[in-house]
């Protein structure tokens, strides 16, 4: 016998005795089921024994929820471990109040906003530096300033910048943090039955909550009562994923019919613990008398909004923190631009350079002023006691001062040194980089090049403008070596068309795409003419299927078949298409009167709107109800389970049972997925039609379609209740909750009867041939990585000019596919790739083998082309273009290559794979899930760690490939928005990306290149006349710069220039970069900022400081005398000196600017007047300069200076020989050995060859040119 209870607690025991005493009442055909039933069970049973945990273990993997019970709850989160993360957790959080801003924002303690903000800006390397500057001021025995400490305004400036900035945005999340805490939302007291508003920040796990139509959910919670009657609900995900159209939610079943027993104080929730996966959970929710299994489709998400339902009532079981949505909120992965990475080395080595200069003054100085001949210099050690009026040259030798310590003294004098050199490092480099990645990234985003919208199914109009959402790899944009680039809505529209079907071994549907007559083409085969749509031809959305005219016999018509009941085939046709109408998560939208069907996949819509074509039109689904007009007949099928699709399943079916209770399976998914569980009874599957469908996927291929097979089969009782028990079991079980699943999926889903099979195109996007040449002309090497099969992404690849018929194609194929020999213009792959394991992975000595068969190949080939060429060039003969390679692998070589390096058998199989990638132009990968997707493009960077890899994409299997690759641009697509929101770049289309990396790219790096190195070289030139005085005054370490000039030089004298001309300066104009592409070259060849080319800049500092110092020595002589009587001296010198280094600085700036706006000589004629204006105030009579702490030591140098021819010849003649130099160069380098960017400009302003070209003429000329 057996109790009530005894399958819901997974006791069998007496169900399998039942069984076996009734079959065994029968014959022996019935005792040998009895026999497999009770097997059946028995490993059931032995299923469910695995999945039991003791208490212990429990506590560490379980959430324990019990219900209306708030104490009890806390109790149980306390119990919770700490979880390491990402994101880190735990124990349990029982609040749900978020704050996600950094500081407290309150009246009490608003002040400690600047301490701890103080205390995160001193974590940077530069701001402890000039911290550590100042300190050094303050010392009295080595300080320059008399111990004040002047670098503190400049700090204090950027610390001050950098605090508004900070608080600003935090201001603004703390904002946002209370708009969402204090929603309204509605608890349920269990006990009192009262429903009352709370805010959202006062609900705690545990706590029942009401939710109505059109309310954000304010916690994660599970359903446990709908107003719908069959239990369901409609959700819009849109915060969560960027998807707006709804998805259906549910109470569990059993829970539904009855919900005293659910809604009870004190039952409970175990669960998962609190994790970052969207679209997966796994729980029970246990009542007094059974235990109901809990999935994602019984559980709300915190943010999503509760559509088309009247009100739900939930269990709160993840708060707050520990949100779903809010552990998504975790910070990505920092990416640091190689920029940045060049500039943080090359500033270790410039704080070497300046270390070395300090100590070779500290032991200089020890080393010369020991001497008794010096020691006796008042102006090197000073008078005994600073008495000077008593001081005695004779009894000097006796100087008994801190010079008697020649430790102490190398330390003074180092030290006075560092102070000297202070400059050396530019204190704002940092902020004016970040300044100007700002504005370049604003320019980017109001870019209407840039802009994208369209009107969706809705007609409503959607914008998306480019977006920047990482300011730190706008240049790095300009450097980009490698591109991998999703196809399905990456290169395609994403927007499925159902086009032809294959059932029973015959094809429907005609006409061509796109690709396909680019196919036929290639291949000199006739291509079919494109078909006009019939008058009277039923329209239908996401449908462009075409029959042959009534009148054609001798093409096979789908129409009449289907409207056929008598025609032989009808019935196969009808079992396709209504599978289709039954196996999907499709809901039925209205909107404006209308019906849409809402998918978060494309390709199921089109399906389902295909079965609606032909009269199979899904109407609604009722819990485990599904209703379908058949023929205008309403038919209602019975869902006893759905198995979901996923990337690891590459399939979806549902089981059903009609209403006469015979219970079918359908499946539909990848081909190579599902050809393996069909059947493989010939009068199941005959070999005629399984042989003629294969063909049919091959035509559908050829066309560029994507391709799904189509299978059923009808499930006997005693085959499915076993079966379910089972799956009952798998999908309660608290641990692996998801393998056991697919485990028990397996089972059922095996010998299929083929249907058929679907053809569904998905349309290029426009401009995406163009850019992908653009980019290849530009040196880029571009990887598509495609789930498709080989020969669909090849023929794709075609379309979009990622390969052309002039390349020699490498194949690396295994399994199937490399049965199928040479492709078009291709190297044949070696029979040996067949030779594979189980699971289809060449063996390892295989794959090694013909990889490097396939470099042998490529290089045989250049070195033909390079004999040709070479003949051709002794016969005076145009030498042919380079011969391009191309490289096609597929998920399972691809796994070959994986395995071995991860494996490490073999690191060489993975170093040659490398070789053969790096040297080929375009790469096809083939088959490849998301997770290889991204394990390729780390690979790469990992293996190639000079080189910048960009990953596009815009759907949520394409964010690990984004988030590995430098850079990560997302699409905004149909399948949300997780891909942008995971990106550093968002773009609408594909074919934006040329702009981006082109023009804003290339600009960008040029801009930052100069930015840097410009900043570098003026800091030297600034303080480099310093080491020069020493050298003339036995490092004695006195400083001869007016120190109000030397502290404000960066920030004020020099700032406005670099700061205008890293913004806007363009070396070509953008019209130019996108018709010759080949100007992108100039990034990936490192031209605008390598080591040389920055130590380059740093000798010219360095030499532009020696003749500003020596220059002005010269000039002035040793005692120049003023008019009245006064002697110039060190700082009259000095001011002097700076005049001469800031006039360089600007006017160095104005060689490299070529791009002239009239703003940028208003800039640099505006910074030089401010030192003007300085200098006068400086030198004036007035007391203005020591109120503020500056002592009036130019008194009197402007006028007098100014009035001296010597002054202006000495100023003549230093920029002159600063300038002079590079102009020269510069002028010499445009006019002989012009570089691409010099031809830009001559082309753009219409001189070809220099010659002038007329208005009609200029575009053919510049083509022959280029």
């Amino acid at each position: 016998t057996r109790e009530p209870g005894d399958r819901d607690r997974g006791d069998f025991r007496g169900a399998a005795r039942l069984r076996m005493v009734q079959n065994t009442q029968g014959d022996e055909g019935s005792c040998a089921t009895a026999a497999g039933e009770a097997r059946r069970i028995m490993e059931m049973m032995t299923f469910r024994k695995k999945q039991t945990v003791d208490a212990a273990t429990l506590a560490q993997t379980v959430r324990t929820v019990v219900v209306d019970d708030r104490v009890a709850s806390r109790a149980k989160l306390k119990e919770e471990p700490f979880r390491d993360g990402p994101p880190s957790t735990g124990p349990g959080l029982p609040k749900n109040k978020v704050t996600t801003s950094l500081y407290t924002w309150n009246i009490f303690q608003i002040w400690a906003i600047i301490p701890l903000d103080l205390w995160r800006q001193f974590h940077r390397a530069a701001n402890v530096y000039f911290l550590i500057i100042i300190v050094l001021q303050m010392i009295n025995k080595i300080s320059i300033t008399g111990g004040l400490p002047t670098v503190a305004p400049p700090l204090a400036l950027i610390l001050t910048v950098t605090f508004c900035k900070d608080a600003y945005e935090d201001y603004r999340r703390h904002v946002a943090d209370h708009a969402e805490n204090v929603t309204v939302t509605h608890q349920v007291d269990l006990v009192t039955g009262e429903v009352k508003d709370v805010h959202w920040q006062d609900i705690e796990v545990g706590d029942v909550i009401e939710i109505r139509n059109r309310e954000l959910i304010a916690a994660d919670v599970v359903v446990v009562e709908s107003s719908d009657p069959n239990g369901l609900c409609f959700v819009m995900t849109a915060n969560l994923d960027g998807e707006t159209n709804l998805k259906q939610r549910k109470v569990h079943t059993d829970m539904k019919h009855d919900p005293k027993d659910v809604l009870k104080r004190g039952v409970t929730v175990q669960c998962e613990l609190p994790n970052n996966r969207l679209n997966t959970f796994e729980g029970t929710y246990q009542t007094g008398t059974a235990s109901h299994s809990l999935g994602a489709e019984n559980v709300l998400l915190r943010g999503t909004q509760l559509r088309n339902t009247e009100s739900i009532k939930g269990v709160v079981i993840y708060t707050g923190a520990e949100s779903k949505i809010q552990m998504n909120n975790a910070a990505p992965p920092v990416k640091m631009s190689s920029m940045t990475k060049l500039c943080n080395v090359e500033t270790l080595w410039i704080i070497t350079l300046q270390a070395t200069f300090c100590l070779v003054a500290a032991a200089s100085a020890v080393t010369l002023n020991y001497r008794d001949d010096v020691k006796c210099n008042m102006y090197i050690w000073g008078p005994k006691d600073n008495d000077l009026a008593n001081w005695d040259r004779a009894n000097c030798i006796q100087h008994t001062s801190i010079g008697e310590d020649k430790v102490a003294y190398f330390f003074i004098k180092f030290f006075n040194y560092v102070l000297i050199f202070t400059n050396f490092v530019p204190i704002a480099h940092v902020l004016t980089l970040d300044i100007v990645k700002l504005m370049q990234s604003s320019f980017m985003e109001n870019d209407l090049k840039m802009y994208h919208e369209f009107k969706d199914l809705f007609g409503v109009t959607q914008e998306f403008p480019m977006v920047a959402r990482t300011l730190e790899l706008s240049e790095e944009l300009g450097m980009v070596d490698y591109v991998f680039s999703d196809k399905t809505g990456t290169l395609t529209c994403n927007v499925m068309e159902f086009r032809k079907c294959s059932i029973q071994g015959i094809s429907y549907g005609l006409g061509t795409t796109e690709i396909g007559r680019a196919y036929r083409e290639r291949n000199n085969m006739p291509v079919e003419a494109e078909v006009p749509p019939l008058p009277g031809d039923k329209q239908t959305p996401n449908v462009n299927f075409r029959d042959p005219d009534p009148s054609d016999r001798s093409r096979p018509s789908l129409s009449k078949v289907i409207s056929d009941p008598g025609n032989p085939r009808h019935q196969g046709v009808h079992d396709f298409f209504l599978s289709l109408s039954l196996n999907h998560e499709v809901l039925p939208e209205k909107r404006d009167g209308q019906t849409f069907l809402s998918a978060s996949n494309p390709d199921e819509a089109a399906l389902v709107y295909a079965a609606q074509h032909f009269d199979r039109r899904f109407h609604e689904r009722k819990m485990d109800d599904v209703r379908v007009s058949v023929e205008g007949v309403e038919q209602s099928f019975t869902v006893l389970h759905n198995l979901e699709f996923s990337s690891k399943r590459a399939r979806s079916s549902v089981i059903v049972r009609y209403a006469d209770g015979t219970i079918m399976i359908f499946t539909k998914g990848a081909d190579n997925v599902v050809k393996k569980r069909l059947s493989a009874d010939t009068h199941v599957n005959p070999p005629d039609v399984y042989q003629a469908t294969m063909a049919h996927l091959d035509e559908y291929v050829n066309d560029g379609l994507r391709t799904l097979l189509v299978g059923q089969r009808k499930i006997p009782d005693a085959e499915y209740e076993p079966w379910a028990a089972k799956m009952h079991a798998a999908e309660i079980a608290l641990v692996n909750r998801e393998e056991e699943r697919y485990a028990v999926m397996d089972e059922i889903e095996l010998g299929l009867e083929l249907m058929g099979a679907t053809a569904i195109e998905d349309k290029l996007q426009g401009g995406v041939g163009d850019t992908i040449a653009a980019l290849r002309d530009g040196g880029v090497k571009v990887w598509m990585l495609t789930g498709d099969k080989v020969g669909t992404a090849v023929n794709i690849g075609y379309s979009c000019q990622l390969i052309n018929l002039e390349m020699n194609m490498l194949r690396c194929v295994a399994g199937e596919d490399a049965e199928k020999g040479v492709q078009e213009g291709g190297v044949a792959d070696t029979v040996g790739l067949t030779d594979v394991d189980k699971n289809g992975v060449p063996m390892t000595d295989v794959l090694k083998a013909h990889l490097d068969s396939l470099i042998h190949a490529h290089d045989a080939f250049q070195q033909e082309q390079e004999r040709v060429n070479e003949t051709r060039r002794r016969d005076q003969v145009p030498l042919l273009p380079p011969k391009e390679s191309c490289l096609v692998v597929d998920t399972n070589a691809l796994r070959g290559v994986e395995e071995a390096m991860e494996s490490g058998k073999d690191s060489e199989v993975g170093q040659l794979f490398l070789k053969l990638a790096s040297r080929v132009k375009s790469v096809i990968c083939a088959r490849v899930s998301p997770k290889q997707k991204s394990k390729i493009v780390a690979m790469v960077k990992e293996s190639l760690p000079l080189k910048v890899t960009l990953s596009i994409g815009d759907g949520a299997n394409d964010v690990p490939m984004i988030q590995t690759a430098h850079i990560g641009v997302g699409i905004f697509g149909l399948e949300g928005q997780q891909a942008v929101n995971s990106a550093d770049f968002a773009i609408g289309q594909f074919r934006f990306l040329k702009p981006l990396m082109l023009v804003h790219g290339r600009w960008n790096l040029r801009r930052c290149s100069l930015l840097t190195c410009y900043l570098f070289y003026k800091n030297a030139l600034l303080v480099l006349p310093q080491f020069f005085l020493g050298v003339r005054s036995l490092f004695s370490g006195m400083f001869t710069w007016y120190d109000l000039v030397y502290q404000w030089f960066n920030a004020v004298y020099t700032a406005l220039p670099i700061l205008f001309v890293a913004t806007f300066d363009q070396d070509v104009n953008a019209d130019i970069v996108m018709k010759y592409p080949s100007l992108y070259k100039d990034g990936l060849e490192r031209k605008f900022m390598t080591h040389g080319s920055f130590w380059r800049w740093m000798f010219e500092g360095i030499m532009h400081g020696v003749v500003c110092y020596f220059f002005v020595e010269i000039a002035m002589g040793e005692d120049v005398v003023q008019s009245n009587g006064k002697a110039i001296g060190l700082f009259g010198a000095g001011i002097v000196m700076l005049w001469l280094v800031d006039l360089v600085a600007n006017l160095r700036l104005g060689l490299e600017i070529l791009y002239w706006t009239g703003y940028e000589a208003a800039f640099i004629t505006v910074s030089i007047l401010v030192f003007y204006v300085t200098w006068s105030v400086a030198s004036s009579d007035n007391d203005f300069m020591v109120s503020v702490g500056y002592p009036n030591i130019v008194y009197g140098t402007m006028g007098w200076m100014m009035n001296g021819s010597w002054f202006w010849f000495t100023t003549f003649l230093a920029l002159t020989f600063c300038l002079m130099p590079m102009y020269t160069i510069y002028v010499v380098k445009r006019s002989f050995l012009p570089s691409r960017a010099d031809i830009g400009r001559e082309i753009a302003s219409g001189w070809i060859n220099g010659v002038k070209q007329s208005e009609g003429s200029k575009t053919g000329g510049q083509r022959a040119s280029a």
